[in-house]
């Protein structure tokens, strides 16, 4: 299976195109972050409080799955 290809432009501005669909809402267009170059959840699903949690330690990825079901 080919995977799409996400394709992002920008003139350099405070604003940037892209085609990456919302991890939680795929009708939805993902946030990009210009600064930290990641894709974040749609404004959508942010409202209603998702977010990118990133568990760097066994301890960390334990809390993750036994509070939070992930």
């Amino acid at each position: 299976m080919k995977l799409a290809e996400i394709v992002i432009r920008t003139d350099g501005g405070p604003w940037v195109e892209h085609n990456m669909p919302c991890l939680v809402y795929g009708d939805e267009p993902a946030v990009y972050c210009m600064d930290t170059g990641i894709f974040l959840p749609s404004r959508a699903a942010q409202r209603d409080g998702y977010a990118v949690t990133k568990a760097d330690s066994r301890l960390g990825r334990w809390v993750l799955r036994t509070f939070f079901s992930v």
